[in-house]
Order: structure tokens, then sequence, then C-alpha cells
């Protein structure tokens, strides 16, 4: 702190302290520095949001994808592990994934250790239980999902139509595509007409 002699004139107390005469002590910001601040704020935001909409994009077209992959892969897991057909339909109108097992008309009575093949080829395909939802069908809708939001299935094709039959083996009825997409990006699911193995491309 500089300290001054009161015995001098004010002007030279003042010289001596260096400060001027009149002059208020600042506090704050100005305007302009108020508006260069949200000028670089505004130019940042403007920067970020196109890359932080394109991430929220990619990650919602991801999750759709991983879906498709995970009906797939576990309808032909259940083929394998239970002896039974599963079918997976994916809907590209409503946006949907299903996955049934095939059940006989009639279950084994007795003793007897196999069926007609007309009671085999009399069943159904029943809706099975989502293992990642106890509780729920395997039904899986895009619409209306915040995880999803903005995944539309533009196309599906599995031979003639749009579902695929794993048999006990795990060999699937056809190979086939699946193409999903949010916005502008693309993504396809593939099917291996004869491993039945899943892939991914852009």
């Amino acid at each position: 702190m500089i300290s001054t002699d009161r015995s001098l004139p004010i002007w030279q107390q003042y010289c001596a302290s260096g400060r001027k005469l009149n002059q208020e002590t600042r506090t704050g910001f100005t305007l302009l520095e108020t508006l260069i601040v949200l000028l670089v704020l505004g130019i940042v935001a403007m920067v970020s949001l196109p890359a932080l909409h394109g991430a929220l994009e990619d990650s919602h077209l991801s999750g759709a994808a991983s879906e498709v992959v995970n009906a797939l892969e576990f309808a032909q897991l259940t083929a394998v592990s239970s002896g039974s057909k599963t079918r997976v339909t994916i809907d590209a109108d409503t946006d949907t994934i299903l996955v049934e097992q095939f059940r006989p008309a009639v279950g084994l009575l007795g003793n007897e250790t196999q069926l007609n093949e007309s009671d085999v080829e009399g069943g159904i395909f029943v809706v099975m239980g989502n293992p990642l939802n106890r509780g729920t069908d395997y039904n899986i809708s895009f619409a209306g999902a915040n995880q999803f939001a903005g995944a539309d299935i533009t196309s599906v094709a599995f031979g003639t139509g749009t579902w695929v039959v794993f048999d006990p083996q795990g060999a699937p009825s056809d190979g086939g595509a699946v193409s999903l997409t949010v916005g502008s990006r693309q993504v396809v699911v593939n099917l291996d007409s004869l491993s039945g193995k899943v892939s991914l491309t852009d």
C-alpha cells in the first residue's frame, strides 16, 4: 500500500498514490465485455451442437441394430438348445421385431419318445418371453422408445419374406439383410444363409 503525505496539495497526493483524480472504482463487467462472452458462447454452441446431434443419432442407430442382432442370435441359440424351431419376424412397416418358438399341436404322452409327423406339422409358433425383460413378450417396437428415437427399419429381405426360421441345428431357412436408418446414417444387419452368422455393415 502506497502512503501519501497529507500536507501536500490534493493533486500531489493522488499522483503520489498512483491514482488519477476523479477515478471511480470499477466493479462487475461492462456491456461490451458481456456481449463478447455471449458471442463466444454462441459460437461454441453452434460448433458443438451438430456433433452432439450426430453422436445421439449414432447411439440410437447402434441400439436399434443391436436389437436386430440380439433377436437373431437369441432365436438361433434357443433353437439349438431346445431342439425346437424358432422364427424371427421383422416388420419394416411397424418397426417391430417378433421372436417366436414352434410348439407341436400335441405333446408327448406316457412312454412315447416321438411325435407323428402330422402332429409336428400341425403345430404353431408362439411368442417367446424376452430374456432381458422378464414377464414380457419378445416383441420389440421402435416406435415411442427413447433409446431408438428416429430409428427406422427401411427394408427387410429374408429370401422372399420378412421372417427367418432357425432349425434345431441353428441353420436359417434363408439368409438376408435388414436395413436401418436414423437421419442420414444407415447400417445393415446381414444374416449368412449357410452359417447363420450375423454381421453389420455400413
